[in-house]
């Protein structure tokens, strides 16, 4: 999608995970499907099971 990518975390079949592309470094593309990715958990909505990711080694914007 425009605004990020849509992950599927293993073990954690519903899910919803969002990296939004604010997150990804400067530049960057998208990740291809299927590819795996080394992302952060920085929020999550337990009631619906949405979690926002960022990517492992970023930091997490001020």
């Amino acid at each position: 999608m425009p605004f990020g990518v849509f992950a599927d975390i293993e073990g954690q079949p519903d899910a919803i995970a969002l990296m939004e592309i604010t997150t990804l470094p400067s530049g960057s593309e998208l990740p291809a499907v299927a590819v795996w990715l080394d992302a952060v958990v920085v929020d999550h909505v337990a009631h619906n099971f949405q979690v926002r990711l960022r990517p492992a080694g970023t930091r997490n914007p001020a």
